[in-house]
């Protein structure tokens, strides 16, 4: 059984907070007495003492300090619980399952996640990353309630368009596609292992006829990063490789447009969560153009 209760500790921060039992009582609406009291129990119940009288002002012993600093985290914690439990009443949702495309600017993504948080502290978002056709897999499972994918089934639901991601051919500067003409590379590039993306549903079925030898990665960083390593060619997003293009790092194999493509995102909320406050601010903030 509890000998101290939380009351005791709050009353005990506040007045240390506040500088007086006084002001302490004017902010928490007690008596000075009613205050006083609950200290003196406090150190009754501990069997030690947790403040000290320094000129006219009551401050921590080392004791006292040490134990409030432990304190202040489980009052911060019940704070946080009873703040759920009136997010709840009102009914705001504990949490949203997002599935997002790691095609999507992470900076993007990471401002609208931000931007949630301000306005709805209490809403947790669980994060699923996807690669390739597993956003659209996980769509048809219907077990999440907010998608930024790209869709292979353009019938699908109610989508808005949120982003379209460039792809260009490119392989490190000191790969042998270069030694080629660029007019000829085309027909080279059978030659060497392509790097590919596939998501972990379909890493047996990837199309390998185009391509001597393909290397697959179940990640977009680590494709980017088996490319700039020279281990292959590979088709990446140009939003991703940037930096490494301005370096020349990397370069792409032709110039010509059929060595770009480009992808859209959409984003979708789920039929059952389509009127949620929550949900619809998540989708708002999803839609912010980058800055």
């Amino acid at each position: 059984m509890l000998s101290t209760t939380l009351e005791q500790w709050q009353l005990l921060r506040t007045v240390i907070e506040e500088g007086s039992i006084a002001k302490a009582a004017k902010k928490s609406f007690r008596s000075q007495p009613a205050i006083s009291y609950q200290l003196n129990q406090l150190q009754q119940r501990l069997g030690i003492e947790v403040l000290e009288l320094q000129g006219r002002k009551l401050v921590l012993t080392l004791a006292g300090k040490q134990l409030l600093d432990q304190a202040c985290l489980l009052l911060d914690g019940w704070q946080d619980l009873e703040s759920k439990a009136m997010s709840l009443q009102k009914g705001e949702r504990a949490v949203i399952n997002l599935v997002v495309d790691s095609l999507f600017s992470k900076s993007r993504l990471f401002e609208a996640l931000k931007r949630f948080n301000q306005e709805h502290p209490n809403t947790h978002i669980h994060l699923k990353e996807t690669v390739r056709d597993e956003g659209h897999i996980l769509l048809s499972q219907n077990e999440d309630d907010v998608y930024v994918i790209s869709l292979k089934d353009q019938r699908a639901g109610e989508r808005i368009p949120v982003a379209e991601v460039t792809f260009m051919l490119v392989a490190h500067h000191q790969h042998p596609i270069f030694e080629v003409s660029e007019a000829l590379r085309e027909s080279q590039l059978k030659r060497f292992p392509m790097i590919q993306v596939v998501d972990r549903y379909h890493q047996q079925t990837a199309n390998q006829r185009q391509y001597q030898e393909s290397w697959f990665f179940t990640s977009l960083p680590s494709a980017i990063d088996a490319v700039v390593n020279n281990l292959g060619c590979g088709w990446l997003p140009q939003s991703e490789i940037e930096s490494h293009l301005a370096d020349g790092t990397l370069k792409v194999i032709s110039r010509e447009s059929r060595f770009t493509r480009a992808t859209s995102l959409y984003l979708i909320k789920s039929e059952q969560v389509r009127y949620d406050i929550c949900v619809q601010a998540l989708a708002d903030a999803l839609q912010f153009p980058e800055v």
